[in-house]
């Protein structure tokens, strides 16, 4: 195996990442393009490989810590969401102005929540898709996020009539992921025997179907 012409026994990819990191002040790090063009492939070893080695020899690059931590959330297992948390994080703070690294660094806190049963990550995760969506208004799946959080969270941490407006948010951005969204809480609602607030998305849902009069 070659990499800039300089010759290296073949290795396996959770060795090749290492390999990589050590060659990279010497060969130049791997350009960020290669390794997102392989994440957006599925190709998520490979992927890891060059981010490891990019953010190892450029540890200010926020769209190399970003796209580690998807693909370690990607590509699953154990320690997944615990690496995905760590180097999101690390992206929202190289590049505080992309509002999608922390609304993705905001649902893996929630991801986590829900598995550790954790209040401080259910908080961080909540307040941090807040921002999100204060930046960036037309995230509809920030909003489908925030909205679901809202309503399955228990008090004081939920609120129906939050994740009501929420919906009301996406159904203006699309009347279809709307309608959609709507249906979604009330299935929530319903099961936790909240027949009020199931009653009220059901209606916002057929209020949206096509041909009806908005």
């Amino acid at each position: 195996m070659r990499i800039a012409g300089v010759r290296i026994p073949w290795l396996g990819v959770p060795l090749l990442a290492g390999a990589l990191a050590a060659l990279a002040p010497a060969l130049g790090a791997p350009p960020v393009g290669d390794a997102i063009a392989l994440y957006k492939q599925k190709k998520y070893p490979e992927a890891r490989a060059l981010l490891e080695a990019l953010t190892a020899s450029d540890p200010s690059n926020g769209a190399a810590a970003y796209y580690l931590g998807m693909t370690y959330l990607r590509q699953g297992g154990p320690s997944s969401l615990d690496s995905s948390r760590l180097w999101l994080g690390k992206a929202v703070k190289l590049a505080p102005d992309k509002p999608g690294y922390l609304s993705d660094y905001a649902g893996v806190c929630l991801l986590m929540a829900d598995r550790d049963s954790s209040f401080s990550l259910a908080l961080e995760g909540r307040d941090a898709m807040t921002r999100a969506i204060a930046a960036n208004p037309s995230d509809i799946a920030a909003c489908e996020g925030l909205m679901r959080f809202y309503a399955k969270a228990p008090w004081p941490l939920g609120s129906g009539v939050k994740a009501l407006a929420l919906a009301a948010q996406i159904a203006k951005l699309d009347p279809r992921r709307g309608a959609a969204a709507y249906l979604a809480i009330a299935a929530i609602f319903d099961a936790d025997g909240r027949k009020e607030d199931a009653l009220l998305a059901t209606q916002a849902a057929q209020s949206l179907a096509p041909g009806r009069p908005q």
